[in-house]
């Protein structure tokens, strides 16, 4: 008979060895795992512990290349999924592309002919109804130049697949558009709609009495026939309020609506590739959606001090902000690659003040400025505020009583506040002329 505790710790150390290798195989065969783990660890020693374990690995398993089976094997998995054609990122209005800002269009192979007239914005910013150029694209078995850059001479606009009536956002501004330098962060461009319609109320929830803001020219009206197609993006806060425009506006025959917000996503949030991830996705979601209107609603995650790309930002601080207000921007240019134009929520206010969303708004108004006249910031606290547009954790009903408005911790609201802010949209939707009030 051996020693008891000779084989305990000889189990122990088979155990502990056995540990050892999977840690060291998992983490040299996904080291994009382990520097993502370790850049969201708390700011200090913990993340300088952690990327002490982070950036040697990575450096080991991009030397002996054991991402390529990894690669491999992710190709064989998507090899049998169908090709979509996307379009190259809008530029901002007045803007000239460069050969940075327009990208590659993948060709979907065996695809109809497509037949697009395209329609430059003025140099008031207001859509006009003389078409820039028109362009057919047949797409068959793909040649070799299709994959080549979609960069149009300057007489052209690129190809695009969405409906002759919509108006692009340009890739190939007029020589005697407003250059983007005149466009200031600040100031507001005014519009030239007119005045809104009557907001229509309801009997369970107060109805919505906003200021007056810059309105959008509807490309369209919306028919039954050709509803208007609505995208929802965002994080965790637009999972709330997808389910809301989805109870409001779905019932509509003129309306369709696609929500796709996402659990903990965030623009300084690592746990994204944004370049591989994040912009890819958005420009499949605006292909296959090919939406009129992009409404947005983000903020919930940015506080976070998370390092991105190897760096650390400090919420708050100056580089936070230059990242957020990059990515943002970015993430417009693809939102509105189709044609869309764009109503971005205001982060609402949250209970705790670390979430800085004041900070957070006056970036997404001004990258939203930029837009103008293709982009409007919706104010969030219009609808969730009290009388001041502050926090209010309830609300007060017509007939006295208190309904639950935002949920515990005071970030994410209850259905009443999604149901209330999807009403603000509808009653925005009516006064710019996308759609005709049913009340």
């Amino acid at each position: 008979m051996g020693d008891p505790s000779r084989q305990s710790r000889r189990a122990a150390a088979r155990l502990f060895l056995v540990a050892g290798l999977v840690l060291v195989g998992g983490s040299l065969l996904s080291p994009g795992v382990v520097e993502v783990w370790a850049e969201t660890r708390s700011s200090g020693w913990h993340r300088s512990v952690a990327r002490m374990w982070s950036e040697p690995v990575s450096e080991l398993s991009q030397a002996l290349h054991l991402g390529a089976g990894r690669r491999v094997a992710s190709e064989i998995l998507e090899d049998g999924a169908k090709p979509v054609a996307t379009l190259p990122p809008a530029t901002r209005p007045g803007q000239s592309p460069t050969d940075e800002t327009v990208s590659t269009t993948t060709l979907v192979p065996s695809a109809t002919v497509v037949a697009t007239t395209m329609v430059a914005p003025s140099t008031s910013g207001v859509p006009t109804a003389t078409p820039a150029s028109q362009t057919t694209l047949a797409v068959g078995s793909v040649p070799e130049e299709a994959g080549s850059s979609t960069t149009a001479p300057a007489t052209s606009v690129p190809v695009s697949t969405v409906s002759a009536t919509t108006p692009i956002p340009s890739t190939t501004a007029p020589a005697t558009s407003v250059p983007v330098s005149t466009v200031s962060a600040t100031t507001p461009i005014p519009s030239t709609t007119a005045p809104s319609a009557t907001a229509a109320t309801s009997t369970t929830i107060p109805s919505v009495t906003g200021t007056a803001l810059p309105e959008l020219i509807a490309a369209r009206r919306a028919t039954g026939a050709e509803p208007l197609r609505i995208l929802g993006v965002g994080d965790s806060l637009m999972l709330d309020l997808q389910y809301g425009l989805e109870r409001v506006l779905d019932p509509r025959s003129d309306v369709t609506v696609e929500g796709r917000g996402a659990l903990g996503f965030g623009f300084v949030v690592p746990h994204w590739d944004w370049e591989d991830d994040v912009l890819p996705d958005y420009d499949h979601m605006v292909a296959t959606i090919r939406p009129d209107v992009v409404v947005a609603m983000i903020g919930a995650n940015e506080f976070q001090g998370y390092a991105i790309e190897g760096e650390d930002l400090e919420p708050g601080s100056q580089r936070w902000r230059e990242v957020l207000a990059t990515r943002a921007d970015e993430a417009i240019s693809h939102w509105l690659a189709g044609g869309a134009l764009l109503y971005w929520w205001t982060t609402p206010v949250m209970a705790d003040a670390d979430y800085l969303t004041h900070d957070l708004n006056e970036v997404w108004a001004s990258s939203v400025t930029y837009w103008e006249p293709w982009a409007a910031t919706l104010d969030s606290m219009e609808v969730l505020g009290d009388e001041d547009g502050g926090f209010r954790w309830h609300l007060t009903m017509p007939d006295g009583s208190l309904q639950p408005l935002r949920k515990e911790h005071g970030v994410h609201f209850h259905e009443v506040g999604a149901d209330m802010l999807a009403r603000q949209l509808e009653e925005r939707l009516v006064a710019d002329g996308w759609l005709i009030s049913d009340g």
